[in-house]
Protein backbone atom coordinates (compact mmCIF):
# COMPACT_ATOMS: atom_id res chain seq x y z
CA UNK A 1 0.00 0.00 0.00
CA UNK A 2 1.17 3.83 -0.99
CA UNK A 3 2.25 5.99 1.65
CA UNK A 4 -0.82 8.28 0.58
CA UNK A 5 -3.16 5.32 1.41
CA UNK A 6 -1.52 4.89 4.72
CA UNK A 7 -1.84 8.21 5.36
CA UNK A 8 -6.15 8.44 4.22
CA UNK A 9 -6.85 5.55 5.82
CA UNK A 10 -5.18 6.82 9.54
CA UNK A 11 -7.79 10.56 8.83
CA UNK A 12 -10.23 8.26 8.28
CA UNK A 13 -10.39 6.06 11.22
CA UNK A 14 -9.26 8.65 13.52
CA UNK A 15 -10.58 8.46 16.73
CA UNK A 16 -12.99 11.29 18.25
CA UNK A 17 -15.14 11.82 20.46
CA UNK A 18 -19.08 11.91 19.79
CA UNK A 19 -20.47 15.68 19.66
CA UNK A 20 -23.80 16.87 21.38
CA UNK A 21 -24.84 17.31 17.11
CA UNK A 22 -23.73 13.37 16.68
CA UNK A 23 -25.59 12.27 19.79
CA UNK A 24 -28.86 14.59 18.45
CA UNK A 25 -28.34 12.98 15.33
CA UNK A 26 -28.34 9.24 16.98
CA UNK A 27 -32.03 10.11 19.08
CA UNK A 28 -33.56 11.51 15.70
CA UNK A 29 -32.33 8.32 13.60
CA UNK A 30 -33.07 5.14 16.51
CA UNK A 31 -37.03 7.16 17.04
CA UNK A 32 -37.58 6.45 12.83
CA UNK A 33 -39.83 3.18 13.10
CA UNK A 34 -41.70 1.44 10.63
CA UNK A 35 -45.74 0.50 11.20
CA UNK A 36 -44.41 -2.32 13.11
CA UNK A 37 -42.21 -0.48 15.60
CA UNK A 38 -39.33 -1.78 13.91
CA UNK A 39 -35.93 0.87 13.42
CA UNK A 40 -35.82 1.70 9.87
CA UNK A 41 -32.09 2.65 10.58
CA UNK A 42 -29.75 0.34 12.20
CA UNK A 43 -26.23 0.90 13.45
CA UNK A 44 -24.46 -0.48 10.48
CA UNK A 45 -26.18 2.88 9.16
CA UNK A 46 -25.52 5.17 11.68
CA UNK A 47 -22.29 5.02 11.98
CA UNK A 48 -21.54 5.11 8.67
CA UNK A 49 -23.81 8.54 8.31
CA UNK A 50 -21.53 9.91 11.40
CA UNK A 51 -18.51 8.46 10.16
CA UNK A 52 -17.98 6.83 12.84
CA UNK A 53 -17.17 2.59 13.67
CA UNK A 54 -20.37 0.82 14.52
CA UNK A 55 -19.45 -0.45 17.56
CA UNK A 56 -19.09 2.90 19.08
CA UNK A 57 -23.01 3.31 18.55
CA UNK A 58 -23.43 -0.03 20.26
CA UNK A 59 -21.63 1.57 23.19
CA UNK A 60 -23.37 4.80 23.22
CA UNK A 61 -26.76 3.27 23.40
CA UNK A 62 -25.71 0.85 26.03
CA UNK A 63 -23.20 3.29 28.37
CA UNK A 64 -25.85 6.28 28.21
CA UNK A 65 -29.15 3.68 29.30
CA UNK A 66 -31.15 6.00 32.33
CA UNK A 67 -33.88 4.43 34.30
CA UNK A 68 -36.58 5.85 36.04
CA UNK A 69 -37.36 4.01 39.19
CA UNK A 70 -41.71 4.20 40.16
CA UNK A 71 -42.19 5.04 44.15
CA UNK A 72 -45.11 3.07 44.28
CA UNK A 73 -44.64 -0.27 42.78
CA UNK A 74 -40.72 -0.12 43.38
CA UNK A 75 -40.45 -0.74 39.78
CA UNK A 76 -38.03 1.01 37.44
CA UNK A 77 -37.95 0.91 33.39
CA UNK A 78 -35.90 1.81 31.29
CA UNK A 79 -35.89 5.37 29.60
CA UNK A 80 -35.71 6.21 25.83
CA UNK A 81 -32.19 7.50 24.48
CA UNK A 82 -32.03 11.52 25.38
CA UNK A 83 -29.02 13.17 23.55
CA UNK A 84 -29.05 15.73 26.12
CA UNK A 85 -29.03 13.49 28.87
CA UNK A 86 -26.54 10.95 26.89
CA UNK A 87 -24.31 14.04 26.61
CA UNK A 88 -25.03 15.53 30.53
CA UNK A 89 -23.24 11.70 31.44
CA UNK A 90 -20.41 11.78 28.80
CA UNK A 91 -19.47 15.43 30.29
CA UNK A 92 -19.38 14.25 33.60
CA UNK A 93 -17.58 10.91 33.06
CA UNK A 94 -14.78 12.87 31.06
CA UNK A 95 -14.53 15.43 34.22
CA UNK A 96 -13.88 12.85 36.43
CA UNK A 97 -11.29 10.75 34.01
CA UNK A 98 -8.94 14.40 34.00
CA UNK A 99 -5.72 13.51 36.20
CA UNK A 100 -5.17 16.01 39.18
CA UNK A 101 -2.97 19.18 38.07
CA UNK A 102 0.91 19.03 38.21
CA UNK A 103 0.98 22.76 39.95
CA UNK A 104 -1.81 21.93 42.56
CA UNK A 105 0.58 18.96 43.64
CA UNK A 106 3.61 21.29 43.96
CA UNK A 107 2.32 24.76 45.75
CA UNK A 108 6.22 26.25 45.31
CA UNK A 109 6.77 25.44 42.17
CA UNK A 110 3.22 27.33 41.61
CA UNK A 111 4.61 30.06 43.36
CA UNK A 112 8.11 29.96 41.69
CA UNK A 113 5.98 30.19 38.31
CA UNK A 114 3.61 33.03 39.26
CA UNK A 115 6.57 35.61 40.67
CA UNK A 116 8.59 34.83 37.40
CA UNK A 117 5.31 35.98 35.55
CA UNK A 118 3.63 38.86 37.53
CA UNK A 119 7.04 40.45 39.05
CA UNK A 120 9.90 39.36 36.64
CA UNK A 121 7.70 39.08 33.78
CA UNK A 122 8.57 35.87 32.46
CA UNK A 123 6.93 33.78 29.06
CA UNK A 124 6.31 30.34 30.32
CA UNK A 125 8.45 28.63 27.55
CA UNK A 126 11.23 30.92 29.10
CA UNK A 127 10.64 29.62 32.95
CA UNK A 128 10.29 25.86 31.88
CA UNK A 129 13.94 26.49 30.12
CA UNK A 130 15.23 27.93 33.23
CA UNK A 131 13.76 25.49 35.52
CA UNK A 132 15.53 22.72 33.01
CA UNK A 133 18.80 24.12 32.28
CA UNK A 134 19.48 25.06 36.44
CA UNK A 135 18.31 21.38 37.60
CA UNK A 136 15.22 23.01 39.29
CA UNK A 137 13.43 19.68 38.45
CA UNK A 138 15.57 17.75 40.67
CA UNK A 139 14.69 19.11 43.57
CA UNK A 140 12.39 17.83 45.86
CA UNK A 141 9.56 20.45 45.89
CA UNK A 142 9.92 20.89 41.80
CA UNK A 143 8.70 18.33 38.98
CA UNK A 144 9.31 18.18 35.40
CA UNK A 145 6.95 20.36 33.10
CA UNK A 146 6.19 21.31 29.98
CA UNK A 147 5.29 25.04 28.80
CA UNK A 148 1.50 24.02 27.58
CA UNK A 149 1.30 22.42 30.99
CA UNK A 150 1.72 26.44 32.16
CA UNK A 151 -0.57 27.88 29.33
CA UNK A 152 -3.47 25.24 30.78
CA UNK A 153 -2.86 25.80 34.64
CA UNK A 154 -3.00 29.85 33.61
CA UNK A 155 -6.58 29.15 31.46
CA UNK A 156 -8.08 26.95 33.81
CA UNK A 157 -7.71 28.82 37.09
CA UNK A 158 -4.90 26.48 38.66
CA UNK A 159 -2.56 29.46 39.28
CA UNK A 160 -3.15 32.91 40.45
CA UNK A 161 -2.61 34.31 36.81
CA UNK A 162 -4.54 36.06 34.33
CA UNK A 163 -4.15 36.05 30.81
CA UNK A 164 -3.60 39.79 30.84
CA UNK A 165 -0.31 39.23 33.30
CA UNK A 166 1.48 37.36 30.15
CA UNK A 167 2.59 38.97 26.94
CA UNK A 168 1.56 35.93 24.90
CA UNK A 169 -1.77 35.03 25.28
CA UNK A 170 -3.45 37.75 23.83
CA UNK A 171 -4.66 37.97 20.54
CA UNK A 172 -1.83 37.79 18.21
CA UNK A 173 -1.68 40.62 15.48
CA UNK A 174 -1.94 39.59 11.75
CA UNK A 175 1.14 40.46 9.63
CA UNK A 176 1.01 41.47 6.18
CA UNK A 177 3.15 40.40 3.38
CA UNK A 178 4.72 43.02 1.07
CA UNK A 179 7.20 42.52 -1.70
CA UNK A 180 10.54 43.97 -1.19
CA UNK A 181 11.29 47.29 -2.65
CA UNK A 182 14.31 48.91 -3.99
CA UNK A 183 16.90 50.95 -1.99
CA UNK A 184 17.24 54.29 -3.08
CA UNK A 185 20.26 55.00 -4.93
CA UNK A 186 22.18 57.02 -2.10
CA UNK A 187 21.96 53.56 -0.26
CA UNK A 188 22.60 50.70 -3.14
CA UNK A 189 26.06 50.38 -1.53
CA UNK A 190 24.85 49.69 1.52
CA UNK A 191 21.86 46.87 1.05
CA UNK A 192 21.47 44.78 3.22
CA UNK A 193 22.54 42.03 0.31
CA UNK A 194 26.23 43.25 0.95
CA UNK A 195 26.03 42.28 4.65
CA UNK A 196 28.91 39.58 5.15
CA UNK A 197 27.59 36.28 5.73
CA UNK A 198 29.40 35.98 9.34
CA UNK A 199 26.68 38.93 10.13
CA UNK A 200 23.83 36.88 9.02
CA UNK A 201 24.58 33.36 10.68
CA UNK A 202 25.18 35.33 13.83
CA UNK A 203 28.60 34.13 14.54
CA UNK A 204 31.08 37.37 15.33
CA UNK A 205 29.97 39.38 17.92
CA UNK A 206 29.72 43.16 17.94
CA UNK A 207 26.86 43.61 14.68
CA UNK A 208 24.03 45.62 16.28
CA UNK A 209 20.12 46.21 14.67
CA UNK A 210 18.99 49.77 15.10
CA UNK A 211 15.88 51.45 15.44
CA UNK A 212 14.01 54.19 17.21
CA UNK A 213 11.00 53.72 19.30
CA UNK A 214 8.25 56.34 19.36
CA UNK A 215 5.92 57.56 22.28
CA UNK A 216 2.75 59.82 21.07
CA UNK A 217 2.46 62.47 18.85
CA UNK A 218 1.83 64.86 21.65
CA UNK A 219 4.09 65.96 23.89
CA UNK A 220 8.18 66.68 23.65
CA UNK A 221 8.13 63.97 20.77
CA UNK A 222 10.57 62.29 22.50
CA UNK A 223 11.76 58.32 21.23
CA UNK A 224 14.11 55.94 21.91
CA UNK A 225 17.18 54.96 20.35
CA UNK A 226 17.04 51.03 20.85
CA UNK A 227 20.70 48.83 19.37
CA UNK A 228 20.38 45.37 20.33
CA UNK A 229 23.37 42.78 19.38
CA UNK A 230 22.94 40.32 16.38
CA UNK A 231 24.44 36.97 18.47
CA UNK A 232 24.00 37.86 22.26
CA UNK A 233 20.85 39.78 22.01
CA UNK A 234 22.49 42.37 24.21
CA UNK A 235 20.35 45.67 24.21
CA UNK A 236 21.24 49.33 24.94
CA UNK A 237 18.49 52.05 25.32
CA UNK A 238 19.03 55.80 24.80
CA UNK A 239 16.67 58.57 25.10
CA UNK A 240 16.49 61.31 22.67
CA UNK A 241 14.92 64.29 22.65
CA UNK A 242 13.09 64.32 19.38
CA UNK A 243 13.21 62.03 16.25
CA UNK A 244 15.76 63.69 14.35
CA UNK A 245 18.71 62.82 12.37
CA UNK A 246 21.12 65.52 13.87
CA UNK A 247 19.86 63.74 17.64
CA UNK A 248 20.94 60.01 16.31
CA UNK A 249 24.58 61.06 15.33
CA UNK A 250 24.96 63.37 18.45
CA UNK A 251 24.22 59.89 20.68
CA UNK A 252 25.94 58.11 18.75
CA UNK A 253 29.15 60.73 18.75
CA UNK A 254 28.80 60.21 22.70
CA UNK A 255 28.69 56.72 22.59
CA UNK A 256 32.19 56.75 20.17
CA UNK A 257 33.26 59.47 22.93
CA UNK A 258 32.69 57.12 25.97
CA UNK A 259 33.85 53.39 24.55
CA UNK A 260 37.24 55.27 22.80
CA UNK A 261 39.78 52.96 21.64
CA UNK A 262 36.95 50.09 22.82
CA UNK A 263 34.45 51.51 20.20
CA UNK A 264 35.38 49.14 17.25
CA UNK A 265 35.73 46.19 19.28
CA UNK A 266 31.57 46.48 20.29
CA UNK A 267 30.17 48.30 17.21
CA UNK A 268 31.45 46.42 14.08
CA UNK A 269 27.97 46.88 12.16
CA UNK A 270 24.56 48.44 12.09
CA UNK A 271 21.88 47.20 10.15
CA UNK A 272 19.00 49.65 10.61
CA UNK A 273 15.88 50.79 8.24
CA UNK A 274 15.29 53.50 5.76
CA UNK A 275 13.62 55.94 8.33
CA UNK A 276 14.53 59.77 7.69
CA UNK A 277 16.51 59.58 11.43
CA UNK A 278 18.90 57.38 9.68
CA UNK A 279 19.05 59.92 6.65
CA UNK A 280 22.69 61.06 8.05
CA UNK A 281 24.22 57.94 7.85
CA UNK A 282 27.78 58.88 6.39
CA UNK A 283 28.03 61.09 9.88
CA UNK A 284 27.01 58.04 11.69
CA UNK A 285 30.01 55.82 10.75
CA UNK A 286 32.34 58.96 10.50
CA UNK A 287 35.42 58.26 12.31
CA UNK A 288 35.29 54.75 12.93
CA UNK A 289 35.04 51.28 11.43
CA UNK A 290 32.25 50.58 11.82
CA UNK A 291 29.44 49.72 9.04
CA UNK A 292 26.22 50.58 8.03
CA UNK A 293 23.70 48.29 6.50
CA UNK A 294 19.88 49.26 5.23
CA UNK A 295 17.24 47.18 4.88
CA UNK A 296 14.58 47.00 2.05
CA UNK A 297 12.02 49.71 2.15
CA UNK A 298 8.74 48.09 4.58
CA UNK A 299 10.89 44.47 5.53
CA UNK A 300 11.36 45.54 9.03
CA UNK A 301 11.62 41.74 9.62
CA UNK A 302 15.25 42.08 8.00
CA UNK A 303 15.99 43.10 11.62
CA UNK A 304 13.78 41.11 13.48
CA UNK A 305 16.09 40.68 16.40
CA UNK A 306 15.62 44.03 17.34
CA UNK A 307 11.91 44.22 16.03
CA UNK A 308 11.24 41.30 19.03
CA UNK A 309 13.27 43.57 21.57
CA UNK A 310 11.33 46.64 20.83
CA UNK A 311 8.12 44.54 21.03
CA UNK A 312 8.93 43.66 24.61
CA UNK A 313 9.85 47.31 25.58
CA UNK A 314 6.16 47.85 24.70
CA UNK A 315 5.15 45.57 27.75
CA UNK A 316 6.64 48.21 30.03
CA UNK A 317 6.05 51.35 27.45
CA UNK A 318 2.57 50.96 25.50
CA UNK A 319 1.68 52.93 22.44
CA UNK A 320 0.51 56.13 22.35
CA UNK A 321 2.12 57.48 25.75
CA UNK A 322 4.21 59.84 26.39
CA UNK A 323 8.01 58.98 26.97
CA UNK A 324 8.58 62.47 28.82
CA UNK A 325 6.93 60.55 31.35
CA UNK A 326 10.10 57.86 31.54
CA UNK A 327 12.84 59.24 33.70
CA UNK A 328 16.47 57.66 32.36
CA UNK A 329 16.34 55.37 35.67
CA UNK A 330 13.52 53.80 34.53
CA UNK A 331 14.39 53.26 30.80
CA UNK A 332 17.77 51.54 32.40
CA UNK A 333 15.50 49.04 34.34
CA UNK A 334 14.00 47.99 31.12
CA UNK A 335 17.27 47.40 29.85
CA UNK A 336 18.56 45.92 32.79
CA UNK A 337 15.51 43.12 32.43
CA UNK A 338 16.31 42.97 28.73
CA UNK A 339 19.33 41.88 29.14
CA UNK A 340 18.85 39.42 31.96
CA UNK A 341 16.30 37.89 30.57
CA UNK A 342 16.76 34.43 29.19
CA UNK A 343 16.48 33.57 26.16
CA UNK A 344 15.94 30.45 24.30
CA UNK A 345 17.91 30.71 21.56
CA UNK A 346 21.06 31.21 23.95
CA UNK A 347 20.49 27.94 25.71
CA UNK A 348 18.33 30.06 28.66
CA UNK A 349 21.39 32.11 29.59
CA UNK A 350 20.69 35.75 29.54
CA UNK A 351 22.16 37.95 26.87
CA UNK A 352 24.86 39.51 29.52
CA UNK A 353 25.98 36.19 30.88
CA UNK A 354 26.29 35.49 26.53
CA UNK A 355 28.03 38.34 26.19
CA UNK A 356 30.67 38.15 28.92
CA UNK A 357 31.59 34.64 28.01
CA UNK A 358 32.62 36.95 24.74
CA UNK A 359 35.26 38.89 26.15
CA UNK A 360 38.58 38.13 29.18
CA UNK A 361 39.24 42.12 29.00
CA UNK A 362 37.80 43.03 32.03
CA UNK A 363 38.18 47.09 30.60
CA UNK A 364 35.98 45.84 27.86
CA UNK A 365 33.57 44.61 30.52
CA UNK A 366 33.56 47.50 32.17
CA UNK A 367 32.45 49.85 29.39
CA UNK A 368 29.94 47.48 28.31
CA UNK A 369 28.57 47.62 32.28
CA UNK A 370 28.46 51.56 32.34
CA UNK A 371 27.66 52.29 28.78
CA UNK A 372 23.82 52.21 29.65
CA UNK A 373 23.99 54.22 32.53
CA UNK A 374 26.54 56.80 31.56
CA UNK A 375 25.08 57.29 27.92
CA UNK A 376 21.57 58.43 29.40
CA UNK A 377 23.25 61.34 31.46
CA UNK A 378 23.91 63.24 28.19
CA UNK A 379 20.83 65.15 27.07
CA UNK A 380 20.28 64.76 22.94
Amino acid sequence: MSETNNITKKKENQYHHLTEHDRTVIQTLINVKDKNGKRLFNNSYIANYLGVHRSTISRELNNRKSYHFMIRTGKSYEKPYNATDAHKNYLFKRSLSKGEYKLRKKPIMAKFIEDKIKKDKWAPDIIVGYLQTHHYFEKADFCKITTPTIYNAIRNGIINIKIEDTRRMKEKIKYKHIEKASLPASKIAYSIETRPEEINNRSVFGHFEIDTVVGTKRGKHECLLTMTERKTKLEFIFKLSSKTSENVVKKINQIKLFMNKYYNNIFKSFSTDNGTEFSDFLSIISDSKTKIYFCHPYCSGEKGTNEKQNSMIRYFIPKKTLLENYSFEEINRITEWLNNYPRKSLNYKTPLEATLEEFKNKQIINKIYKLQEKINCFDC
